[in-house]
């Protein structure tokens, strides 16, 4: 993955995973660990998706990163769900792994990822551990997957900068290459009022090893439009360090889009376009889906890119 990125090549990332799974499977979640339970009752319809994904980035040449269904898993969480007698983190990366085999034609360009989330709400700020208790808290999933063999680690939906530095001081304590992705305002800021370039700033300072590279997901690509263009991030050094979006398909804020329990979802050529738009001005070079994309939104998305090297 990092001598992709330093070659400059353009990564697809999958598109919703969770949100598919219950609106149109209509499988039910684990209140605790939430869609890493399928692994056990229903994996059919979780694999059905990754294989959606993998063929559109086979479809175009594209490598893509895949991540665990695990932003849930958390030693608390575990412990809560009736799951806790269960290795679910090195199963998830087996499960995943077991998919990437059965493309033996395309599987060094399929990435598996070790997927981390908040401990908290990722859609509001206020009850985000600090530096120092996120450090501890998520440096046990962090070595499950090290030792679970991940091409990378991704740090998916972060609210709140301190919980984002002890995540990235965790991260880098295992060697695994890893990504930082924020939930922001069109603001240009966290959750928490950092802004991007601020947010980064800091954990490069506060890590011995710096992430790959920096993202948003669960935004919408017009909303990441406001937010690069804001003032405290337009031109700013730090910036350079950010290198993509899982694009959420709608442009509501992020406490308002958390409350709605409808499907939504705009104009896939639209948000494309925006995309599209925002690589080449600020040479992002991870593009993927988040909540209210699909194996469709994906394919538009890879095929915007045909006329990329």
């Amino acid at each position: 993955m990092e001598e992709c990125l330093r070659a400059g090549r353009l990564l697809l990332t999958e598109a919703a995973l969770l949100e598919r799974l219950t609106k149109e499977f209509h499988l039910e979640m684990d209140p605790f660990i939430r869609h890493a339970r399928l692994l056990y009752e229903a994996s059919e319809p979780l694999a059905q998706l990754y294989h959606q994904y993998i063929a559109v980035a086979r479809h175009y040449n594209r490598p893509i990163l895949l991540m665990t269904p695990t932003r849930r898993v958390q030693s608390e969480t575990l412990r809560l769900s009736a799951y806790a007698d269960r290795p679910v983190i090195a199963e998830a990366c087996s499960f995943l792994k077991e998919i990437r085999a059965g493309y033996p034609d395309f599987e060094d360009q399929i990435y598996v990822g070790g997927l981390l989330g908040c401990k908290g709400d990722a859609f509001a700020a206020g009850d985000g551990l600090d530096a120092e208790a996120a450090h501890a808290y998520h440096r046990v999933q962090v070595q499950q997957f090290s030792q679970a063999g991940v091409d990378f680690l991704f740090a998916g939906i972060m609210p709140e900068i301190g919980e984002a530095v002890g995540m990235a001081r965790a991260m880098a304590d295992s060697g695994i290459p890893y990504l930082i992705s924020f939930s922001i305002r069109k603001n240009g800021c966290l959750l928490d009022g950092t802004p991007i370039a601020g947010a980064i700033e800091v954990i490069d300072r506060s890590v011995d090893r710096s992430p790959v590279g920096y993202m948003v997901n669960c935004v919408h690509p017009v909303n990441l439009r406001s937010a690069l263009e804001n003032a405290a991030n337009a031109h700013h050094p730090a910036m350079r360090r950010f290198l993509g979006i899982q694009a959420n398909a709608s442009s509501l804020d992020p406490e308002t889009l958390n409350q709605q329990t409808e499907l939504q979802q705009e104009d896939f050529d639209e948000m494309v376009e925006v995309m599209q738009a925002l690589r080449q001005r600020y040479h992002l070079q991870i593009l993927g889906g988040c909540c209210g994309t699909d194996h469709h939104f994906l394919e538009k998305l890879a095929a915007s890119m045909q006329s990329e090297p």
